[in-house]
């Protein structure tokens, strides 16, 4: 497919590589993303590119008259660089205030006029009164981290019935090498915790092991269970969020009713926020529940980053050129486009 906004990529790098990011009064992880990306740039602004071309491929309206969401935005780049091809208004949001405000100050540095800015889920985003429809909703690497997708996606129906989304997501469940290494991380989020030293895109701030937070939320909530039960209600509790692990207590309570633990063997969420470890869910799942709200969704092919240096750029170029003939069990994430 011939894209439209690649042409765009070498320009908009340069401008990306004058920013000085050590310079800039953002979060230290905002920060350290952002020097990820910047490492990285020609591969993301790639897969920006598609993103975007999957945009204008689905809609009618002309990209200067089009208003797109960067959801989940981080730093914001891929706002930016919508704004930077062309789109007419283009709203930023994500529901961390500190990357809310390193993306704002990154535009300021590309002297980019981000049409809004939004701090929040997708309930805030709608709470605003915009004086024009969202007409697409872009996102890289947050569909996996929704907690609740089926409401997600009837909140998306109810900003605009017409609305296009394109998704990206690494936790592709038809790749088998990646699924047997997200499921380490899930794993390691459960029952060990995390620190932010461990990996560059970790997070913000390190955590105890997922278990041992719903733990204290029950004990917490009904310190008079027995310790054997409160445990039981923590592992039967995996990939319930604060709300729902209190709901499950109380009927527990109510009528000795143990909760049904989750469908997946390693699937997890941090209990305070919600938010998935790289959740894995089937391509079917995807499809029924956006088919329920009245999208029809299509999943196409990611590639690898083919970019860097020496015999890894190499190899990967030619498995991007053959990985095809196995459909999308080699790919390293996969593209969600709602229409």
């Amino acid at each position: 497919m011939h894209n439209s906004f690649k042409h765009y990529i070498q320009l908009f790098e340069e401008k990306l590589h004058a920013v000085d990011v050590q310079s800039l009064a953002i979060a230290p992880y905002c920060k350290k993303y952002l020097n990820h990306l910047l490492q990285n740039s020609k591969y993301y602004l790639s897969i920006y590119a598609e993103v975007l071309e999957k945009v204008k491929k689905e809609s009618s309206i002309p990209i200067i008259e089009m208003h797109v969401l960067d959801y989940g935005a981080g730093n914001g780049l891929l706002g930016l660089f919508a704004k930077y091809c062309g789109f007419g208004i283009v709203t930023i949001n994500d529901i961390d205030e500190r990357f809310l405000h390193a993306s704002k100050i990154l535009a300021k540095q590309m002297n980019t006029d981000i049409d809004h800015f939004i701090w929040g889920d997708l309930d805030d985003v709608k709470k605003v009164a915009l004086s024009e429809n969202i007409d697409a909703l872009i996102a890289t690497d947050l569909i996996e981290h929704i907690y609740d997708l089926d409401e997600f996606v009837s909140t998306m129906k109810s900003l605009n019935p017409d609305l296009i989304s394109v998704f990206t997501t690494g936790s592709n469940p038809e790749n088998y090498f990646k699924v047997r290494s997200l499921m380490k991380l899930q794993i390691r989020d459960e029952l060990i915790g995390g620190n932010a030293d461990e990996a560059i895109l970790f997070g913000h701030d390190a955590h105890e092991a997922y278990i041992k937070i719903r733990e204290k939320i029950i004990k917490d909530f009904a310190p008079e269970l027995h310790e054997n039960i409160i445990l039981k209600l923590a592992k039967l509790t995996r990939g319930k969020n604060k709300s729902d692990i209190i709901h499950a207590i109380k009927k527990f309570q109510s009528s000795n009713e143990l909760p049904m633990p989750i469908d997946h063997p390693s699937n997890t969420c941090h209990p305070e926020t919600g938010s998935w470890t790289e959740r894995l869910v089937p391509i079917s799942t995807y499809k029924t529940i956006f088919h329920r709200h009245q999208f029809e969704l299509q999943i196409s092919s990611g590639f690898y980053n083919q970019y860097q240096s020496g015999l890894k750029g190499i190899a990967l170029f030619f498995l991007n050129k053959t990985k095809s003939f196995f459909g999308l069990k080699l790919d390293p994430f996969i593209f969600l486009t709602g229409k």
